[in-house]
C-alpha cells in the first residue's frame, strides 16, 4: 500500500493550516452555542405550556376539552362591527381610471410629417396627431419576413415598449393600423 500523493496545489505553510484549524474550532463554538440556546428556548416554552396547562387545571377547565375556551383566539376576517366602520372602510377605497378597450385607431388620423430613420424591423416617421396637433413617431413594421401574419419580433418590441418606464425611451402610447398589411 502506498502513501497518498500530495498535489502539487497542496499548501504546506504551517501558518495557513492554522487558521483553516482555528476556523473549524470557531465554527463548531457557534454551533455548540447555536445548540444550547434553542435547548434553553426549548426548556423555557416547555416550562410556560407546563404552567399555563397548571393553571387552566386549577381553574377547573381542561387544556383541549370544550368547557374552556381557548385563552387567545386568531382572527380570522377583518370584518367591520358597526355600519360605520363599514362605511369608513368604503370611504377609503381608491379607484384610478383605467383606459378603456376598444379598436385601434387608423394611421389615417396621424399626419406624416417627415421620415426618421430604417431599421432592421420597420421604418419610423414624424407625425402628427390631426386631432390633437401632438408630434410622434409613427413605426410601420416590415411585414415582407413574416409570411404567417403579424410578425413575432413586432409583439416582441410591443410588449417591452408597454413594460419599459425610462426618460431615454419612448413612452408607447397606441397602436395603430390601417386597412391592410403593408399600410
Amino acid at each position: 500500500m502506498s502513501a497518498p500523493t500530495k498535489s502539487r496545489w497542496d499548501d504546506d505553510d504551517p501558518e495557513t493550516e492554522a487558521a483553516i484549524a482555528q476556523r473549524k474550532r470557531e465554527k463548531e463554538e457557534r454551533k455548540r452555542a447555536k445548540a444550547e440556546r434553542q435547548r434553553r428556548l426549548q426548556e423555557a416554552q416547555a416550562q410556560r405550556e407546563s404552567a399555563a396547562d397548571g393553571a387552566l387545571q386549577q381553574r377547573g377547565g381542561t387544556v383541549n376539552g370544550e368547557a374552556e375556551p381557548p385563552t387567545k383566539r386568531r382572527r380570522l376576517s377583518e370584518e367591520p362591527e358597526t355600519p360605520a366602520e363599514v362605511e369608513q372602510k368604503r370611504s377609503v377605497l381608491l379607484r384610478f381610471p383605467a383606459p378603456e378597450w376598444g379598436p385601434c385607431r387608423h394611421v389615417d388620423n396621424f399626419e406624416r410629417l417627415n421620415h426618421i430613420e430604417e431599421g432592421s424591423y420597420g421604418w419610423v416617421s414624424r407625425a402628427r396627431d390631426i386631432m390633437t396637433g401632438e408630434i410622434v413617431a409613427l413605426k410601420k413594421l416590415k411585414m415582407e419576413n413574416s409570411p404567417d401574419g403579424f410578425p413575432v419580433t413586432g409583439l416582441r418590441e410591443i410588449q417591452v415598449l408597454l413594460e419599459a418606464r425610462h426618460p431615454n425611451i419612448v413612452n408607447l402610447r397606441e397602436i395603430v393600423m390601417g386597412n391592410s398589411m403593408d399600410e
